[in-house]
C-alpha cells in the first residue's frame, strides 16, 4: 500500500508523472488484472472507474453504456420498448463475456449483481469493490442525476405510486445483501469526490505505484 497511490490525482496521471499500477496483494495470483465497481445507482461508480483506470493503466468500460451500444437506444427506451425481461438478459450476456476480459476496470450497473450465477463466475476472474452510499446521499444523487431522467429506466415507484425514498430503500435493502456478499472490498463514497474515492480504492486494494524513471 502506498501514499503516493492514494495523494495522486487524475491529472497527475494525465500528465504523466506516473505510468503504472499493480496490484500488490493476494488478488495478484488468483485474479487477472480485471476490477468490478459494483453498487447503487449514483453512487459514483463510472466516474470513479475512469480514474481507477488510468491510475493502474488499465482499460475502463461502463456495462450501462456498453448495453447502450448493442441496443440501439437508452435503457430507458429498451425497457419502455422491450420490458425489463429484455434487458436484463442483455446484461446477463453482458456478464458472461466480461469474465473474459483483461486488464479492464468495469463499472457495472446497479441491478447487475442481481444475476448471482454470472456474477459469481465474474467474481472468480475479477476483484470487486462495492461503492456504498447511504440512503440520504443516495436519494439527494438520485435527485440531481441528470441521466436518471435521460438513459436511466424510472424507479417503479413513478409507476406504482410510492415514494422515491420509500422505492430506494426498499431495492436498497433487497440489494445490499448482495453486494455485500459478492464484493471483496467495501468503500464508502458519502460526501467524496470521484478522486477521493478512487483513492480509497487504493488504499483499501492496496496498490503499488511505480516511477518513469
Amino acid at each position: 500500500m502506498c501514499a503516493k497511490c492514494c495523494n495522486l490525482t487524475a491529472g497527475e496521471t494525465e500528465r504523466g508523472k506516473w505510468h503504472k499500477v499493480e496490484l500488490m496483494n493476494e488478488a495478484d495470483a488468483r485474479r487477472t488484472g480485471l476490477i468490478v465497481l459494483t453498487g447503487f445507482r449514483a453512487t459514483g461508480k463510472t466516474a470513479v472507474g475512469r480514474l481507477l483506470a488510468q491510475l493502474c493503466g488499465y482499460e475502463f468500460a461502463d456495462t450501462d453504456a456498453m448495453l447502450i451500444k448493442r441496443m440501439g437506444c437508452s435503457i430507458a427506451e429498451a425497457i419502455a420498448q422491450q420490458g425489463w425481461q429484455y434487458f436484463r438478459e442483455q446484461e446477463r450476456l453482458l456478464l458472461v463475456e466480461l469474465a473474459s476480459w483483461r486488464n479492464t476496470v468495469i463499472a457495472t450497473g446497479g441491478g447487475a449483481i442481481l444475476h448471482q450465477q454470472e456474477w459469481e463466475l465474474l467474481r472468480k476472474q475479477a476483484f470487486v469493490i462495492w461503492l456504498r452510499t447511504e440512503l440520504a446521499s443516495t436519494l439527494a444523487r438520485l435527485r440531481q442525476d441528470e441521466n436518471t431522467a435521460g438513459q436511466r429506466p424510472a424507479l417503479p415507484c413513478q409507476a406504482s405510486g410510492q415514494g422515491l425514498e420509500a422505492e430506494t430503500a426498499a431495492l436498497l435493502a433487497e440489494r445490499e445483501p448482495l453486494y455485500q456478499a459478492g464484493s471483496d472490498v467495501v468503500v464508502e463514497t458519502a460526501e467524496r469526490t470521484a478522486g477521493e474515492v478512487a483513492e480509497a480504492v487504493c488504499s483499501r486494494i492496496g496498490l503499488k505505484q511505480f516511477n518513469k524513471n
